[in-house]
């Protein structure tokens, strides 16, 4: 017979599943990942995410445990996705498709975070992201009109300024190949992925934000090592970068972790950037996967996806719209990593993560 500290560790293993949370082996089960539930409850920071329902794309927005959820869309002839919050939570840029198979196009939009003041901003666009200052909605071009999946089709850096309603580009006229651009919060670079492009094979690079300068901080497949890095994404604080992060080997087969999400310091202030101090803080196992991390605007949190891999997500499981059954949102705590929370449970494809200030949090 089981012993009463065995029974009672079982049950609580049993109540941390049904919450959605999972703990590191050796700690009690009512420590980290009890306290992060505690903590997202009473978060007044929300989230924003895709969503695949009833054969549409939606934008759907919650609570940062999970609690609440809202479709902010609700449009079944458009697919909506890749939402990202300007820095005072008060609007939404993200990518609206509409067409037919083989003849879909995808456009930058913004509006407020009620749904309200749709407002076009970029024909052709690709991966909206905001300035720090929320005045400039930057993107990218399309090779082509009708969407083409994957980064290398993905040229040129556009500026919107919603207030003059003025565009302009980027003064370094190769830029292409960029995935998940995110501007540094002290405005100096632009952080992304570069797949394909400006000489780059599978980089994160960091862009000056208005110079020609870029630098290479992290290279995939390098020194016979077949280690695989994307999507990165800035802390608030301009010190800290975070990115998916992939062991191929061990996806196929050679050991027991397949990716993580990594946490690495960043200098922003030297001459060039440079990352320094990388550390795992979630780790998942095959067949499982991770991608599209955003940090919380007060920097101690990081939302991401998880789920399996396979199936629709197999042809292009980093690109925004493809569909992902069995993926949810999942979020961790920075400073207590490896004590992660389920903050979604239908699996209806929930990717790109993106937090939103409300109300009196807003900066």
């Amino acid at each position: 017979m089981a012993n009463r500290r065995t029974t009672g560790w079982a049950a609580s293993l049993a109540i941390l599943w049904a919450l959605g949370c999972t703990v590191t082996a050796g700690e009690e089960p009512d420590q980290k990942a009890r306290k992060l539930i505690e903590e997202l409850r009473a978060c007044k920071f929300r989230i924003v995410y895709e969503s695949y329902r009833n054969n549409n794309w939606e934008l759907m927005i919650m609570n940062a445990d999970g609690s609440n959820p809202a479709n902010i869309t609700q449009t079944p002839e458009v697919d909506e996705m890749f939402p990202h919050a300007s820095p005072d939570g008060r609007k939404l840029t993200f990518l609206a498709e509409e067409g037919k198979a083989g003849k879909k196009t995808r456009e930058v939009f913004y509006m407020n975070l009620d749904g309200t003041g749709r407002t076009r901003v970029g024909q052709n666009g690709r991966q909206p992201f905001w300035s720090p200052d929320g005045k400039l909605i930057a993107y990218l071009r399309g090779t082509e009109v009708n969407y083409n999946e994957g980064g290398s089709t993905n040229r040129e850096l556009h500026f919107y300024n919603i207030e003059t309603q003025e565009y302009s580009e980027h003064p370094k006229k190769d830029i292409s190949g960029l995935l998940n651009p995110c501007w540094s919060p002290n405005g100096k670079w632009i952080v992304a992925s570069a797949m394909g492009g400006m000489g780059f094979g599978s980089s994160i690079v960091a862009i000056e934000a208005h110079g020609t300068r870029v630098i290479e901080l992290a290279r995939s497949h390098s020194e016979g090592k077949n280690i695989y890095q994307c999507r990165p994404d800035v802390s608030p604080d301009s010190k800290h970068a975070a990115w998916g992060k992939e062991d191929v080997d061990n996806r196929l087969g050679s050991g027991p972790n397949a990716m993580w999400v990594e946490v690495a310091d960043i200098d922003f202030d030297s001459p060039e950037p440079k990352v320094t101090a990388r550390r795992r803080v979630v780790s998942v196992k095959t067949p499982s996967e991770t991608y599209h991390v955003d940090w919380s605007p007060d920097g101690q949190y990081i939302a991401y996806s998880r789920g399996p891999r396979g199936g629709k997500m197999e042809r292009a499981r980093y690109v925004g719209g493809v569909q992902a059954p069995g993926w949810d949102i999942w979020v961790v705590k920075v400073s207590e990593p490896e004590g992660t929370v389920q903050v979604t449970h239908d699996g209806l494809s929930n990717k790109e993560p993106d937090w939103v200030i409300i109300g009196q949090d807003r900066r």
